[in-house]
């Protein structure tokens, strides 16, 4: 069951007796306790700590143990009222975007995934949260934006949460439509025999080895006034067009499920890589809410997408194959399957003369060795572009942290049979998440903005997120930002 959020302007008191008041202490976090009011209501005490030490990563974490709080106890109707004013540290930001932070997380806490339990528990379930007191214009839009941010994130949390068998290539090329459905995004797919005629040899060369057949989808939405495209060709016809009109660019992985092709992946790595395209799954949740949030830029989003299963028709370690851009790749490893099909993307991103390209991925495992869980890794040599992903991190809730992108890991990856190596040729096992990076940014086009995320550590949710388990849905909040304010 879908827990209803809404705003009010009434107060507290003005709400029916069935609604659980949460008040918010300046006791410490640990204290929490239901008190019966003289005139009958609920009232369901719960400490933050010190109002003036509350930051915005820490008000996030507790909205959410808020809805934990009252799903544990079988609340069914809660009412919150929230003062901004209260906490000194968030006056950084706007009202706006303090009701878009409580929507955010409230909606990202009342989800559970029970698609596959066969009697999933619906008797006691949170039913409804009323943010109370809430009458500025300001907190209507902030809340609107939050209450369609945090359904979007859900959104790519259950296509990842979903099962490789459930959500083939195919599949997910059908569920991108779905969700675009009624929207001006538009969906083009490229089935096996357009992605061999367009040379996405490398795209290919993954998916090959299953009967689950690759795809490349292909979304656009032309928030800022379409441009002139060339047919047949995908080419702009002029490179002098406003910059403001040329579109960002988003690439998510959508490997649907990854074995590890011929290097299979070890036993208790495998169970949950239907999620390895939680990438794709956040990039095509992030222009459908574009869309519906009415932002007025030109953006595309390409998904390559494909199945990394293991039969004779699977490819090799020791394969050399030629990339749509012409270079050639020698696969040194068949589980570094997902830097391959974005390499393909990025080169067609090319055709749409970009003003900015991010691709998401799982990639590495190598960047939760660098990171932990708490953050996703940034790669990118604009600064000005490292800047902005890390403050809107912040600003987000779904946080980023660099690492280099310097030519003096190119040596890594040069290949003495061919171009370029998909990982590094002596086997290193240092530097695997910069690796990963060094490889993409051979294939960006040059002269464009260019950031690789590498999502792997953020792929699925820890205790600390206070949300339930499975795929985060992040980076869709900071893409939305970015294409908010880029």
């Amino acid at each position: 069951m879908i827990t209803k959020i809404t705003l009010s302007a009434k107060t507290a008191a003005g709400l029916d007796k069935k609604y659980t008041r949460v008040v918010i202490t300046e006791d410490p976090l640990t204290n929490h306790r239901f008190v019966e009011t003289a005139t009958g209501e609920t009232e369901y005490r719960q400490g933050v700590g010190k109002f003036i030490e509350v930051s915005p990563r820490t008000f996030r974490t507790f909205v959410r143990t808020i809805v934990q709080s009252l799903k544990s106890h079988k609340v069914e109707y809660a009412s919150i009222v929230v003062n901004r004013d209260n906490f000194p540290k968030l006056h950084q930001y706007d009202e706006s975007w303090f009701a878009s932070t409580m929507a955010e997380n409230l909606t990202l806490a009342a989800y559970d995934y029970t698609v596959y339990k066969s009697k999933p528990d619906t008797k006691q379930s949170l039913k409804e949260i009323i943010l109370a007191e809430q009458t500025t214009v300001a907190s209507k839009n902030g809340f609107r934006r939050g209450t369609i941010v945090g359904d979007y994130v859900n959104k790519a949390r259950d296509i990842a949460n979903t099962h490789g068998d459930d959500l083939t290539p195919m599949m997910l090329a059908s569920t991108a439509k779905k969700l675009a459905a009624g929207t001006p995004v538009t969906v083009k797919v490229l089935t096996r025999k357009e992605i061999i005629k367009e040379k996405m040899n490398l795209l290919h060369a993954v998916g090959k080895g299953s009967h689950n057949e690759e795809r490349f989808i292909i979304m656009e939405y032309w928030g800022g006034g379409k441009l002139n495209i060339e047919k047949g060709r995908g080419k702009l016809k002029s490179n002098k067009v406003k910059v403001a009109e040329k579109p960002l660019i988003l690439i998510g992985k959508g490997i649907t499920y990854d074995t590890g092709g011929l290097n299979v992946k070890p036993s208790g790595s495998m169970h949950d890589m239907h999620m390895d395209m939680s990438g794709g799954s956040c990039v095509i949740a992030a222009i459908v809410a574009a869309a519906k949030l009415g932002i007025k830029k030109n953006i595309i989003a390409l998904i390559p997408t494909a199945e990394n299963a293991i039969s004779s028709h699977s490819m090799r370690a020791g394969d050399i194959v030629t990339a749509m851009s012409g270079t050639t790749v020698e696969i040194l490893h068949t589980d570094a399957e997902g830097r391959l099909v974005l390499a393909d993307a990025l080169t067609y991103s090319a055709r749409y003369n970009p003003r900015v390209i991010i691709d998401v991925a799982t990639l590495t495992g190598a960047a939760l060795v660098a990171l932990g869980q708490q953050a996703s890794a940034v790669m990118t040599r604009d600064q000005n572009l490292e800047a902005t992903l890390r403050a809107l991190g912040e600003e987000s809730g779904d946080l980023v942290w660099p690492l280099p992108l310097w030519d003096e890991y190119k040596t890594n990856l040069k290949s003495t049979r061919a171009d370029i190596s998909n990982i590094a040729t002596n086997f290193s096992k240092f530097g695997g998440a910069i690796e990963g990076g060094m490889f993409l940014d051979h294939f960006a086009p040059k002269g464009v903005p260019f950031a690789h995320l590498d999502i792997a550590p953020r792929m699925d949710s820890i205790a600390s997120d206070k949300l339930a388990e499975g795929a985060t849905g992040e980076p869709v909040r900071l893409l939305i930002a970015f294409l908010e304010q880029y």
